[in-house]
């Protein structure tokens, strides 16, 4: 057994596994998922991995695959946690919030819990840190605080299904060289869900959300990003000092239509961005006079286009919450609905009134995919 303000090997090895989950099953695997990537990460004897793996299979928190591994020509044996895996690392990392551990801090040791070591370095280090333990001292790298988020205009995330092309050119986004990614998809395809997946992800980054409404000014949006930058450097006094903020990524939320002075500042934002990063989800059917940038834009790279469509069929199956569903009433739903996870979502809850508050549908044809959607083959 561990001893207190330890962790066992498993429950290391499950956490240095769990960092690499992911939704959609990449191309390539990191190193860092094989026998001896875990076997470094963790710190014990490539010949241990074995067994810790074993357990973790057994126990259905782990899950062996055959797969490229980056760097390696040949497949190979990785491990990725599964489902009940991240169930049970939340569990582990809620408990060491309150848990105590030794800590190597300015070449002393200290005791630290994990909710004092994260607010020192953020979840991501911290996650890393107690996978990484050697000899029951953890030691935590203070060179990069931790990030600054500010997520509280931001949704909940609620069930999420497939747009793995969408997150990855997202991915790509953060490492190219433009500035501006314009999120486009009519209202209720999923532009606010996917920008805030997306976000998760992101948790290098500092990070502000902000919600746009109808009344929103400019002036508002500007005091919203000058009060976020000044938590991470204080002497911050205009957007202009914002936008060139490394490691910094601005997420404004459901442009569409708004007065004419935030048009402008919008305007003036894709002229004037420098360091930081900013999506921007917008509605496809914004009018024309509120349009904030132009094709010189998208055509010098500066602001990247995004426009998002509905589920693919797989997708729609889960979020519709039947996964026996009828093939033949599925194709009929997809034709009907055209993938759009607004709709699929209220009919997985039978949500009539909301079908009809929110779509265009008759009660006959909202009773007709109600009907489709729980038949089953």
């Amino acid at each position: 057994m561990p001893e207190p303000g330890q962790l066992s090997v498993n429950d290391r090895v499950l956490l240095h596994i769990s960092r690499f989950a992911t939704d959609i099953q990449p191309e390539e695997y990191p190193p860092d998922c094989t026998q001896a990537g875990i076997a470094v990460a963790v710190g014990i004897s490539r010949t241990h991995v074995p067994r810790a793996v074993k357990g973790l299979i057994k126990d259905g928190l782990v899950a062996e695959l055959t797969a490229r591994v980056k760097g390696h020509e040949r497949r190979m044996s990785v491990y990725v946690a599964t489902t009940e895996g991240l169930r049970a690392t939340e569990k582990l990392l809620e408990t060491a919030q309150t848990q105590e551990f030794s800590v190597l801090k300015d070449g002393a040791i200290v005791r630290m819990t994990g909710r004092m070591i994260e607010e020192l370095v953020g979840r991501k280090r911290a996650v890393t840190a107690i996978s990484q333990m050697k000899d029951g001292v953890l030691a935590i790298d203070e060179r990069r605080r931790a990030p600054v988020r500010d997520l509280t205009k931001a949704p909940h995330l609620d069930r999420f299904y497939g747009r793995g092309p969408e997150l990855e050119k997202m991915d790509g986004f953060m490492d190219s060289h433009a500035r501006v990614l314009v999120v486009l998809g009519n209202r209720g395809y999923g532009t606010t869900t996917l920008t805030r997946k997306f976000v998760e992800s992101q948790d290098e980054e500092d990070v502000l959300w902000v919600g746009l409404r109808e009344d929103t000014s400019a002036e508002e949006i500007e005091r919203q990003l000058i009060a976020f930058a000044r938590r991470i450097e204080k002497g911050i006094g205009d957007v202009k000092g914002v936008l060139g903020l490394d490691n910094t990524l601005l997420v404004f939320d459901d442009y569409f239509s708004v007065p004419e002075d935030v048009v402008e500042f919008f305007g003036w934002l894709v002229e004037s961005t420098d360091s930081a990063k900013a999506i921007i989800n917008a509605r496809q059917e914004t009018p024309a006079y509120n349009w904030f940038y132009q094709k010189r834009h998208v055509d010098s790279g500066i602001v990247q286009e995004l426009r998002i469509k509905g589920l693919d069929a797989m997708s729609a199956r889960k979020l519709l919450g039947n996964d026996r569903i009828e093939e033949d009433a599925l194709k009929r739903i997809m034709q009907i609905t055209y993938g759009q996870p607004m709709v699929l979502k209220m009919l997985r809850e039978n949500d009539q009134k909301g079908l009809r508050k929110s779509t265009l549908f008759t009660p006959e044809e909202i009773r007709y995919l109600l009907f489709l959607k729980d038949k089953t083959a």
